[in-house]
């Protein structure tokens, strides 16, 4: 028993999450002053937590993303990756898959990996999301369709 309890000690001491690392015990950072770039087909999309950005990897990546107004994404899709948005102001519509969500504030929207997505704009104000990409987000896996 003693060599089953130290096998699972050095199991769990040898993965980040629960032995000793180099990763900070926690992270704060302002979304609004991390570096601004364009992705989904036309996402304004802020990095705010990423494992290839900060030297942490909770298993995710969390982007602050904006839709301007009277605007659109191409439709697009990530191929390995799950998402979940939440939306923070504004409305937009969601086409996901064959199906289309009106997206409101406080609304939770789960996206499977290959699933293509588009969103339109239609308002006069910006939509803002928080969007939680699990395996985290890699421009690589992005797929634009025109």
């Amino acid at each position: 028993m003693k060599k089953f309890l130290v096998l699972i000690a050095a199991i769990f001491l040898s993965v980040p999450a629960f032995g000793k690392s180099k990763q900070p015990e926690f992270l704060v950072k302002n979304a609004l002053k991390c570096p601004q770039k364009v992705y989904g087909g036309g996402f304004l999309v802020r990095e705010v937590i990423h494992p290839k950005n900060d030297g942490v990897n909770p298993g995710f990546s969390t982007s602050y993303i904006t839709l301007k107004p009277h605007s659109k994404t191409e439709p697009h899709k990530l191929t390995k990756s799950a998402q979940v948005y939440y939306i923070l102001k504004g409305e937009a519509i969601l086409h996901i898959g064959n199906k289309t969500v009106k997206a409101k504030p406080n609304m939770a929207i789960y996206i499977a990996p290959n699933v293509i997505q588009w969103a339109e704009n239609k308002s006069n104000r910006d939509f803002v999301f928080l969007c939680i990409v699990s395996p985290p987000w890699y421009k690589s896996e992005e797929k634009v369709l025109k």
